[in-house]
């Protein structure tokens, strides 16, 4: 399946979905890191709002921890990445909770990742029809779970993923390397650990092979009956 193919298919679940409901529909975009979660939002918002819909994407890397709360278990600590890497409430709080209220709206961020200094928090007010694509790597967590409207999972091999990740992430982690080294220790262990605690593919709405950026493929599509 071509790419644009695939958001198609999206956009038309997406619409039936937004047809039976008079807020803003919350879709969550999951995977492991290097899966191509946000690539494949931002694809997602393009696609909508150049077919007519009002999209947009919010990451869940706007919400991160100062590093005394990420670092707390240790920086190598897989645990504490998942556990400790978001400030979850403050998320759903802010996001999936505000964009449900008479008067929609969101705070995109509070943290400011590369000072690591919070930010002034800015309130987007948002029309009713507005589709809010999220991605992030744990939101299928049980703190998100029951706010989600759609729910998107990217499956990847950790090969493949991280071998993504060690390419994007090598400049800011100081070298191939290290970035290698924080992908088996940190954040692809933590995932192990997120995978094994919530299974998420069992949570998704639809789950696609995400292998290939040019040639998605559809592993199941359970979107006939959307679990909310």
């Amino acid at each position: 399946m071509k790419a644009n193919e695939l958001l198609e298919l999206l956009a038309k679940q997406i619409e039936t979905l937004q047809n039976h409901r008079n807020s803003p529909l919350r879709v969550a975009v999951n995977g492991i890191e290097g899966s191509g979660k946000t690539t494949f939002s931002v694809q997602l918002v393009d696609y909508l709002n150049s077919h007519g819909y009002k999209a947009v994407h919010v990451t869940i890397d706007g919400y991160h921890n100062p590093k005394t709360k990420r670092y707390e278990q240790g920086r190598d600590s897989a645990q504490g990445y998942y556990e400790d890497a978001y400030n979850e409430a403050a998320f759903v709080e802010n996001v999936l909770v505000r964009s449900q209220q008479s008067k929609a709206s969101y705070i995109p961020t509070i943290h400011d990742l590369e000072t690591d200094q919070s930010v002034d928090e800015v309130t987007i007010p948002i029309q009713s029809n507005t589709i809010l694509v999220v991605d992030g790597a744990y939101v299928f967590k049980p703190i998100y779970l029951p706010h989600w409207d759609y729910k998107i999972y990217l499956s990847v091999p950790y090969t493949i993923a991280r071998t993504r990740g060690i390419m994007r992430d090598a400049a800011m982690l100081g070298g191939e390397a290290v970035a290698e080294d924080k992908y088996l220790k940190r954040y692809h262990a933590a995932a192990e650990i997120y995978e094994s605690a919530v299974q998420p593919k069992l949570h998704a709405d639809i789950i696609i092979d995400n292998s290939d950026f040019l040639q998605p493929r559809i592993f199941e599509d359970k979107s006939s009956h959307p679990v909310h």
